[in-house]
């Protein structure tokens, strides 16, 4: 075999894998940029909506069907912090940041559900 020949397809190669990971990395780079919208519901009408992708420390205090309940945002996530509600299921599971864990509290019909939003506009099918 050529030595000229051996050494191209070498740089070749080389340049196909440099390709590869470099496209990887844009790829998993920007399949990380949605922003979180936690939406805030009160018997399946939206009430307020919260972009968690700003990180802004926030209160909100929500009328329920039976009083009020108290959601505050922090670091990307959501929280109900205070209710009247008797068990104090929703309150007990803390800050959320995550889509598929939703905030219930079913005592207020309070439901916080958590979508993420692509930052860029791309239509599939």
């Amino acid at each position: 075999m050529d030595k000229k020949k051996l050494r191209n397809d070498i740089i070749l190669v080389l340049s196909l894998l440099v390709i590869a990971v470099v496209s990887l990395v844009v790829v998993n780079v920007n399949a990380n940029r949605t922003n979180l919208i936690a939406s805030i519901s009160v018997q399946n009408n939206v009430v307020e909506k919260v972009d968690l992708s700003r990180n802004e420390e926030k209160d909100f205090y929500i009328k329920g069907l039976k009083g009020e309940v108290h959601v505050h945002t922090k670091d990307g996530a959501i929280a109900i912090i205070e209710s009247n509600c008797p068990h104090q299921d929703c309150v007990k599971m803390g800050y959320v940041k995550e889509s598929n864990h939703p905030i219930i509290c079913a005592y207020n019909a309070v439901y916080i559900v958590i979508d993420g939003q692509s930052n860029y506009d791309v239509e599939i099918g």
